[in-house]
């Protein structure tokens, strides 16, 4: 006999492409949400969105996790100032979240939402978080990540990871 599984496999052409599932679906919500669209969306729309963004997201996070756990991403602690910061609710002091943190706090999230402003109260050109919330050792904390930059992240880094890879 042989064993043709020996540990999880996620590899980067696979977080590539829940990175652009993901992305296209940030600009999704945003683009439906807006009072320009000539989607009225239904509460059928709505579960249906929010399931694919919680579905892919999870798988996302969950791909980068495993390759962050076996060392592939050599690291954990970079530092996400253009796309997520984290803050714990009693403290109220933004900080840039981590790689491992966004993946951590996604999964172990209690709640997420997006919050579309009305047109004309904010730059179209400006990014909307997406919120997530949690509790970690009864301390309440409030991760936002900027989703369509997350995976925009996340895609430099691995091409940069495989160009260091290339040339050694």
């Amino acid at each position: 006999m042989r064993d043709i599984f020996g540990y999880h496999k996620q590899d980067f052409n696979e977080i590539r492409r829940l990175c652009l599932i993901c992305h296209g679906l940030d600009l999704t919500t945003s683009s439906l949400s807006s009072t320009t669209s000539r989607l009225i969306m239904s509460k059928s729309v709505e579960n249906a969105l929010h399931n694919l963004v919680s579905s892919n997201l999870l798988s996302l996070v969950i791909a980068i996790r495993v390759n962050l756990y076996q060392s592939v991403i050599d690291q954990p602690n970079l530092e996400l100032p253009d796309s997520a910061w984290l803050y714990y609710d009693a403290k109220l002091v933004e900080q840039p979240a981590t790689l491992k943190q966004v993946c951590d706090k996604i999964i172990h999230a209690d709640s997420f939402s997006k919050t579309v402003p009305p047109s004309g109260l904010i730059d179209p050109d400006c990014k909307i978080a997406v919120q997530f919330k949690g509790v970690e050792f009864k301390k309440a904390w409030t991760l936002n990540v900027v989703l369509e930059s997350f995976v925009e992240d996340i895609l430099s880094l691995l091409d940069s990871i495989e160009q260091s890879m290339a040339s050694k």
